[in-house]
């Protein structure tokens, strides 16, 4: 073998080989730490990123499930309310119509007192025996119009004080409930002497003749007895 064809030696074979040295090391560790520590604080963030939304969404529904919850009181406190107005305004109405009613009452009843009051007075100045007897005969005939008392017979309108005179004539079916406005010796004109009542007997007639009748007549009914004794010629 020739000096220019050696062969080299395994010794010098290894030491060829590269060989990290203890400063790359430390170079790649530190980089692995770093690379750690800047995964573990991104780690932190997203993690406290997450609760912060967390936190947040746990507030918006809190604030919606309020909102809710408060609409709902409103809306009840108000259908509440509308109840209660409906109520009122229901109790109003029943007071309002129970107090017109009470009213018309009243005015009918005030009309009706006015008329028969004013109607009793043209009564007693006609010289009616007994006006309130007088009154209930011919009643149904009498209305209130416009304030004013008036008859209806017949469908015709009359003022009352000349439906009262009207009832004096003879023939009216009335004129015995008047006092006679003429006497003459014992009686009165042949146009007072209808003096009973239609159905009603004269106490002082022979065919009727009842003392009871007569004396009831005297005490309560002086007019009319006197009448009625004319009339049997006593």
């Amino acid at each position: 073998m020739s000096e220019e064809q050696q062969v080299p030696s395994p010794v010098e074979t290894e030491a060829a080989k590269p060989v990290a040295n203890g400063e790359d090391l430390q170079a790649q560790l530190e980089a692995l730490k770093s690379k750690n520590s800047e995964l573990i604080s991104e780690r932190r963030k997203d993690k406290e990123n997450r609760e912060k939304l967390q936190q947040q969404l746990n507030e918006i529904e809190a604030a919606k499930k309020q909102a809710e919850e408060a609409r709902l009181a409103e809306s009840g406190e108000y259908k509440t309310l509308w109840d209660d107005a409906q109520t009122t305004i229901s109790s109003l109405k029943q007071s309002i119509t129970e107090k017109e009613a009470e009213i018309d009452q009243m005015k009918q009843g005030y009309s009706k007192e006015q008329l028969r009051a004013s109607t009793l007075s043209q009564l007693s100045t006609a010289g009616a025996l007994a006006p309130d007897q007088l009154y209930r005969l011919v009643e149904d005939n009498l209305r209130n119009k416009d304030g004013q008392p008036v008859a209806v017979v017949g469908g015709v309108e009359t003022p009352v004080a000349e439906y009262v005179a009207n009832l004096k004539n003879p023939g009216s079916g009335y004129e015995h409930h008047f006092a006679a406005s003429n006497t003459a010796g014992m009686g009165v004109t042949g146009s007072a002497r209808a003096t009973s009542l239609p159905g009603q007997s004269n106490p002082w007639l022979k065919d009727s003749f009842n003392i009871t009748e007569q004396m009831m007549l005297l005490a309560e009914h002086p007019d009319k007895a006197r009448i009625l004794k004319a009339e049997a010629g006593r």
